[in-house]
């Protein structure tokens, strides 16, 4: 948690302009600290409770925009019909352009052809119309509450001014098919990147319901998702050097953003420093592999299934490789414990430990300085059942300082990669 610390107190500073004195950084602190207990609130309280107030808001809002300032607005717009079940159309834009201040918002809405839809259509807009006005609201407070604050401590008008302050709302359709509607709707303000903002709605219209991962995964979309962003971010770490915080990330719940795409498959998306730095950006994952995942149930010896990591390996075989390796620690068969070991593999022995390269090596060590006491009696009594694993593998012992063995994925297969006293 450090690493993600420091490496977002970097990123809030960029954006701030130098000019601006400790005050100023203050009030965005303050204003920054605002906005996230807002998401807080908004993941827990449906804007679909708040519909009757916020369509009334939206057209507060859209009658002082257009009637009291330099701006200009568009009626109902279309865009092309996307399937025959739905349409998306631009409910309302406008901009207003003002000596010092620029907005942009482009409001869609769905329309549902089928007459059996029309009770989603009206949740939905709700739903989308409240988020696009409560976005624009506050991002214009924010931008006048750094106005004051920047004058406040020496800016100038004119200095202001050049600071060309935008705030824009607009949508994206993510992907169509004749079962999924994907719709995202974004809010920006060029000033600082920390109050971006992404919702997304998606829909199965055949089925008339807003859908959720669980809707699309089965009832363990959490631990589906969870183990196919985990062999990506493996593998995306491997060929780009990215560093992914594995052990810090917190999983994948119902809250957890994500929309269709084209193919109806889900894609994940985690915010930035979530699950790596923020130079990383937003980070996406098609989690499309997941019917293809070995069974919790199938026997591991027989099957042998070709793993790519340590993080795909069901957990039944996890429990069934682990009680190999107790049982040939017990019965101190160093031919069994080597029909386990990939090779070379790491032998911590006193006082610097080797590397053991092949089988023939492995079988000729001294056994009683192989299977200690120590190194008996800690993996007799290592659970195996609550093994999880991490980049390195799976580490078996009874408790910290225990001897150890680890085991892990190589060639596909899990094998032991080292042994420590």
């Amino acid at each position: 948690m450090k690493r993600m610390k420091e490496t977002k107190q970097k990123y809030d500073s960029n954006p701030i302009p130098e000019e601006l004195s400790e005050r100023i950084m203050l009030e965005v602190e303050k204003a920054e600290k605002q906005h996230h207990k807002n998401l807080i609130k908004i993941k827990r309280n449906s804007y679909i409770k708040k519909a009757a107030a916020a369509a009334a808001a939206i057209a507060v809002l859209f009658t002082a925009g257009i009637n009291t300032s330099e701006a200009f607005a568009k009626g109902v717009s279309h865009i092309p019909v996307l399937g025959a079940l739905a349409e998306v159309v631009t409910f309302r834009s406008y901009e207003t352009n003002t000596e010092d201040l620029k907005i942009s918002v482009e409001i869609p809405s769905i329309e549902m052809i089928s007459e059996d839809l029309k009770g989603l259509e009206k949740e939905v807009n709700e739903e989308i119309h409240g988020f696009c006005e409560q976005y624009a609201r506050e991002a214009e407070e924010r931008a006048e509450e750094y106005k004051q604050a920047f004058l406040e401590t020496g800016g100038t008008k004119e200095e202001w001014i050049e600071h060309n302050i935008t705030i824009k709302v607009w949508y994206e359709v993510k992907a169509q098919t004749d079962q999924y509607l994907s719709l995202a709707v974004i809010g920006t303000e060029n000033w600082t990147n920390a109050y971006s903002e992404t919702k997304y709605y998606n829909f199965d219209l055949k089925a008339g319901k807003w859908i959720t991962l669980e809707d699309v995964l089965g009832d363990q979309y959490a631990e589906i998702a969870k183990q196919s962003i985990r062999r990506q971010a493996a593998k995306r770490e491997e060929e780009t050097g990215i560093e992914y915080w594995m052990d810090e990330w917190k999983g994948i719940d119902a809250d957890t953003a994500f929309y269709m795409d084209s193919d109806g498959v889900p894609v994940i998306v985690l915010d930035q420093y979530e699950i790596a730095p923020g130079a990383a950006g937003q980070q996406e994952f098609r989690i499309s592999e997941w019917e293809e995942e070995p069974q919790s149930g199938d026997n591991y010896e027989e099957n042998g299934y070709n793993y790519v990591d340590s993080f795909e390996v069901p957990q039944e075989a996890i429990i069934q490789f682990a009680g190999m390796i107790k049982e040939a620690v017990a019965k101190k068969d160093i031919e069994k414990l080597a029909d386990l070991t990939g090779f070379p593999v790491y032998v911590g022995f006193e006082p610097e430990g080797q590397i053991v390269e092949s089988r023939e090596e492995f079988t000729s060590l001294n056994i009683d300085q192989l299977f200690t006491d120590e190194m008996i009696r800690s993996i007799a009594g290592a659970d195996e059942s609550s093994l999880s694993p991490s980049m390195a593998g799976f580490t078996m012992y009874d408790k910290d300082g225990a001897p150890s063995i680890t085991f892990g994925v190589q060639n596909g297969k899990l094998a032991v990669s080292g042994i420590n006293y």
